[in-house]
């Protein structure tokens, strides 16, 4: 009977764990967004009061709760449980193990697959000033039809395939162990030509996920 005490006090510390993570998360997809406090809580019919206690932990949002914020994050509702093979709050706080990287959807068109494009998230989370990705092209998929331009950097290293990048106006071609770096608010596109599935490792500065 001794026991019982300490073992309501690691369940209820593992709860509010829970409760945290799930709000780290909520902020961070939202910032990352580029919303507000109020924006997400109007686009998910919820008070921004309740909201905001939600994000720092001190509210457990029900599942119907949590359906309409991702909803109004534009993600899947898996995307704010990280997945981790041991549940280890304070590991999933700095490390992603390989086989448990969330992938990252730009659009609201259930990810970019239809670009031929597949992307996972490699940092812990989206709450930072920078962001490393891992970039999935198929021969012929690229980053869209027309160039992207943001605020911030973005480098990247060719991990394998051909890449042919397009920035401001001029046209590379990169080959494995290639790597690059330009401002963001440079017109850029990422394509596959070649005849390979292309990987590139990605960083950009700010962390941006609004849809393209």
């Amino acid at each position: 009977m001794a026991d019982k005490p300490k073992s309501e006090a690691t369940a209820r510390g593992k709860s509010a764990g829970r409760n945290a993570g799930i709000g780290h998360e909520i902020r961070a997809m939202r910032r990352a967004m580029g919303m507000t406090l109020n924006d997400c809580a109007e686009a998910a019919s919820l008070s921004v009061g309740f909201l905001s206690l939600v994000e720092r932990g001190q509210k457990q949002p029900s599942l119907e709760a949590l359906q309409r914020i991702s909803a109004a994050l534009g993600v899947e509702i898996g995307w704010l449980f990280p997945p981790s093979p041991n549940d280890d709050p304070i590991e999933n706080q700095y490390i992603v193990r390989k086989g448990f990287r969330r992938r990252i959807d730009y659009s609201r068109l259930s990810g970019t697959d239809y670009l031929g494009e597949v992307d996972y998230l490699l940092s812990p989370s989206v709450d930072g000033q920078l962001a490393m990705s891992l970039m999935q092209f198929s021969p012929g998929g690229h980053s869209g039809d027309n160039p992207l331009s943001h605020e911030g950097e973005e480098v990247g290293y060719v991990l394998s395939g051909q890449l042919t990048l397009e920035v401001d106006g001029h046209t590379f071609v990169l080959e494995e162990g290639d790597s690059f770096g330009f401002p963001g608010h440079k017109p850029h596109r990422y394509c596959n030509k070649g005849m390979a599935d292309l990987q590139i490792i990605h960083t950009n500065t700010p962390v941006i996920m609004k849809a393209r």
